[in-house]
């Protein structure tokens, strides 16, 4: 697991973000202060520079001629930092993203829409990805919104990138996603200098490579993105994505108290890996 985490991180030397004012700043050591949750004790995660992140989203193209509109949904996993190292004790950080739209041209550009909405949310137990009893569902989003909701993000319009003649995330492309922070809990996003991150804060949600998944996919998974357990890659009418990137987090000098990033890796290059593992 930690080989294929490092690829991510080799790849993602290469992405670039851009924030929302020209004065941010990367922040290189900043602190996520976890809450209790039932018997479970709070969990402090200091020094922090780059998250990994993967997971999962599904997208559904309207077609008209070339031109194309299209909606996306997508989970994610927040487990590790950059270079492979778990980053909780205990339980799991994950993303749940709702109501993506945009527009976009076949084998030109897609342009993404105002109001999706990212959550993210903490979990002292493992769920997401985990089958059995109260495990990963359809109700908890494939365990993507078990536990505590830690922040909430609604999604700005621009952003997106090229894609292929038929609908797919162009191969070594970059898509990405702007979005402004409506609720931070408080005491758990902070800067290096233990000071709370403010609502409105931006999020850029980037990732490099993106692909199709034409992999096995849980049935599960593919019940919560695209409402039935046997849905298939049909591009560009559907078709499933495997996301990754990293989670970095910059400030403003003014007015904004904050932004963060996630910037982009090669799932291309994620994908190869697994191959040659098998």
């Amino acid at each position: 697991m930690n080989a294929v985490w490092k690829t991510l991180a080799g790849f993602a030397i290469t992405a670039t973000v851009m924030a929302s004012s020209a004065q941010a700043a990367v922040v290189d050591q900043w602190t996520l202060n976890l809450p209790s949750v039932g018997s479970a004790s709070t969990q402090t995660l200091t020094g922090l520079g780059a998250l990994g992140f993967g997971g999962e989203s599904f997208v559904q193209n309207t077609i008209s001629g070339k031109n194309l509109t299209f909606k996306e949904n997508g989970v994610f996993n927040i487990g590790q930092e950059a270079n492979g190292t778990s980053i909780l004790d205990f339980g799991q950080l994950t993303g749940n993203y709702t109501g993506g739209t945009g527009t976009g041209v076949l084998g030109g550009s897609i342009s993404f829409n105002a109001g999706g909405t990212l959550d993210i949310y903490y979990n002292p137990t493992v769920t997401y990805g985990k089958t059995g009893s109260g495990k990963a569902n359809v109700g908890n989003r494939y365990g993507a919104t078990d536990g505590i909701l830690i922040a909430s993000f609604t999604q700005l319009a621009g952003g997106g990138g090229n894609i292929n003649p038929n609908g797919t995330p162009e191969a070594n492309g970059q898509l990405t996603l702007l979005f402004q922070a409506t609720y931070l809990k408080a005491g758990v996003w902070q800067d290096g200098s233990g000071n709370d991150l403010k609502q409105g804060a931006t999020l850029g949600f980037v990732t490099s490579n993106a692909a199709q998944d034409v992999n096995t996919i849980n049935p599960v998974l593919k019940q919560v993105l695209s409402g039935s357990p046997t849905a298939g890659n049909n591009a560009p009418a559907q078709f499933f994505v495997q996301n990754g990137g990293q989670l970095k987090l910059e400030t403003n000098a003014v007015p904004e108290p904050a932004s963060l990033a996630i910037m982009g890796v090669g799932l291309m290059g994620l994908a190869a890996l697994r191959r040659r593992k098998s």
